[in-house]
C-alpha cells in the first residue's frame, strides 16, 4: 500500500477560535467523502509510537469524524470520533468546528467486541452552563451521543467501508 502524493491539512476549529492543523495524506477526497492518513513520527505527542497512524474519515453532511487508530505493526488499537459542525472541503484542505464531545471504541477480549467510552462530558456541561454552545450544537452532541449508544458496530463500518475505498481508489490511482 504505497501513500497517494499530496497534502491533506486537517483543521480543527476550537469552541475559542483557535485552531490545530495536521498533516496528512490524502487518501481520498471528493465533495461527499474525506479519507486522509496521519503518521507518527518520533515526537508526536499523542502518546503513540512513531510509525504508527491513524485513518481520519469524514462525510461533510454528518455532524462527526472519526479515526481509526492503528500500531506501527498494523494492529488496530481502537476507533476515536469526534463531533463535528461546519466542515468545509477546500483544496488541499479539511475544515471543522470541533464540539468538545469525543468517543473511543476500545476492542475488547474478544474479537469484534468493543467498549464505547465517551470523553470532555465535562467539558460539554461546563461549555453549555456558560453559554459557549448553542441548544442546536447541544442537540448535534446529544444526536451523535444516541447514535454511537445504539448502533456503534455501524459507525465503524461505515469508517471502514470508506477506508477500503479510499485505498482501493489510491492501489487504482498507483496502478493506471
Amino acid at each position: 500500500m504505497s501513500a497517494p502524493t499530496g497534502r491533506l491539512v486537517e483543521v480543527k476549529r476550537k469552541l475559542d477560535g483557535t485552531e490545530q492543523r495536521f498533516d496528512l495524506e490524502p487518501w481520498l477526497v471528493t465533495e461527499e467523502l474525506v479519507v486522509g492518513r496521519w503518521l507518527a513520527g518520533p515526537d508526536s505527542g499523542y502518546g503513540l509510537a512513531a510509525g504508527s497512524y491513524s485513518w481520519g474519515v469524514w462525510r461533510p453532511r454528518l455532524p462527526m469524524g472519526v479515526y481509526r487508530l492503528h500500531a506501527p505493526d498494523g494492529q488496530l488499537l481502537l476507533y476515536r470520533l469526534d463531533v463535528i459542525e461546519d466542515v468545509e472541503v477546500g483544496e488541499g484542505e479539511i475544515r471543522y468546528r470541533d464540539l468538545l464531545l469525543d468517543a473511543r471504541f476500545l476492542p475488547g477480549p474478544s474479537a469484534g467486541d468493543y467498549t464505547l467510552r465517551f470523553e470532555d462530558e465535562d467539558e460539554v456541561e461546563a461549555a453549555a452552563a456558560s453559554g459557549w454552545l448553542s441548544p442546536s450544537q447541544r442537540w448535534r452532541i446529544e444526536w451523535v451521543r444516541g447514535v454511537l449508544a445504539e448502533r456503534p458496530s455501524e459507525v465503524r463500518a461505515w469508517a471502514d467501508r470508506a477506508i477500503a475505498e479510499a485505498v482501493a481508489a489510491g492501489a487504482e490511482q498507483a496502478g493506471g
